[in-house]
């Protein structure tokens, strides 16, 4: 493991206070960068993702994912987790922290909103950090494509 995957954990802690400090320091004059978007999308994040995933994306050998279903066990598993576990468990641990442990910080109506939004992100999680998980433990890019690509649908 290089230095990078090594304390990928530090980074990850240090851009998120770097995150904080722009924005406090600097909200009010980067707020404009809310307002660029495409068909509403925000295009400096829509950017940052790309950015993120392209280096993934280039090690893919799109003439090899013809050969992914020859391991349809794997694709079926992904596809039962991801549409019938998932949900279910992102709502049973939504519902234990939203109306059991902050119940006294949430009024019933947010804490129906928010346990609508964490089953909705339970069940779609984040394509390109599917990417990056799945490069970071040397997975098969063209079985991560086809396993995003199915989910995504």
């Amino acid at each position: 493991m290089g230095k990078f995957e090594k304390y990928l954990s530090v980074w990850v802690f240090a851009c998120i206070i770097i995150g904080i400090a722009i924005g406090k320091l600097a909200g009010d004059s980067i707020q404009f960068l809310s307002t660029w978007e495409f068909a509403t999308v925000n295009v400096p994040v829509a950017i940052l993702v790309w950015l993120m995933i392209y280096p993934m994306m280039v090690q893919i050998d799109f003439s090899s994912i013809k050969d992914v279903s020859k391991n349809w066990k794997g694709l079926g598993l992904t596809v039962f987790i991801n549409w019938v576990v998932k949900p279910f468990t992102m709502a049973f641990f939504a519902w234990i922290f939203f109306e059991k442990v902050f119940q006294a910080w949430l009024d019933p109506e947010q804490a129906q909103q928010y346990l609508a939004g964490a089953i909705l992100l339970g069940a779609a999680p984040c394509t390109a950090m599917v990417f990056v998980w799945s490069y970071l433990t040397k997975g098969d890019a063209n079985y991560t494509l086809v396993q995003v690509s199915v989910n995504d649908l």
